[in-house]
């Protein structure tokens, strides 16, 4: 005897897969690779947070295809943030979720489709200007990699500027820092909101310079190898959310509290 409700439940179930598919061809005809390889892309997404730490709406970019925007949110409503708080009461934020969403080819010659959290904070605009890449470490062929720590304020204005290596070991030519800190203090952002109010927020912000054909050292090759396997072994452990290699977040209002890794396999 069949149970009540299992035609519903079969009809959602056939949906989603349907919705999923379509997401996935989506985000291969998006991410260029080739055949069965992973094809994976982030995606900022602005998140409606209310009182309870639940997430109420979301806000997609435009250029987002509809099938991969409804199966992003759907999956980033989810999840849930511990309540922004103002003079002790929890009350309603708003913030920026950065997703990955990965297809990783199975043994039968589809894909699964993986969600995953990589963190959230303001979001800082796209037309922000890149630094210019040094004309001395042009001329070595040197590369950096450079952390910038930065308050987003609320009027988006960056400020409290530091610069420093991502590598204790890798020290860094004065121009690199230099023409991070030039470039940061024309950047802007939008500021993360509590209770309809823009708020400041501590950030990590990284910037990467790299060239066709580098030269490393041998130490600095060691360190890379290193970080590579790290990240690794890192992106193995399913639920556990990484942050963005590009912003991180220090003191933003609302905290992550249930944020699993979310895994569909239309």
């Amino acid at each position: 005897m069949r149970r009540g409700g299992a035609r519903d439940v079969r009809g959602e179930d056939l949906m989603k897969i349907t919705v999923l598919g379509v997401a996935l061809l989506a985000l291969a005809c998006n991410v260029p690779t080739y055949a069965a390889e992973t094809r994976e892309q982030i995606y900022r997404i602005g998140a409606d947070v209310d009182a309870t730490g639940r997430i109420t709406a979301t806000q997609l970019d435009a250029d987002v295809p509809a099938s991969i925007g409804s199966v992003v949110s759907a999956a980033v409503k989810q999840w849930h943030f511990v309540p922004a708080r103002r003079d002790g009461q929890p009350v309603p934020a708003h913030t920026f979720v950065y997703t990955k969403l990965k297809a990783i080819p199975d043994t039968h010659g589809g894909y699964s489709l993986r969600i995953s959290f990589e963190g959230n904070g303001p979001r800082m605009l796209k037309q922000n200007i890149q630094p210019h890449y040094p004309m001395d470490a042009v001329r070595r062929r040197e590369c950096a990699f450079v952390v910038l720590d930065a308050t987003v304020q609320p009027d988006g204005s960056l400020g409290d500027l530091s610069a420093h290596s991502r590598f204790d070991d890798w020290p860094l030519r004065s121009s690199f820092i230099g023409s991070v800190l030039a470039a940061a203090k024309q950047w802007h952002a939008i500021p993360e909101q509590v209770d309809g109010q823009p708020v400041a927020t501590r950030m990590h912000l990284s910037a990467s310079f790299t060239l066709n054909e580098p030269i490393f050292t041998a130490k600095q090759t060691r360190i890379l190898n290193n970080y590579a396997r790290e990240e690794a072994a890192d992106n193995a452990q399913p639920g556990i959310p990484l942050p963005s290699d590009q912003t991180l977040a220090l003191d933003s209002p609302l905290k992550p509290n249930a944020v699993a890794t979310i895994t569909n396999a239309p």
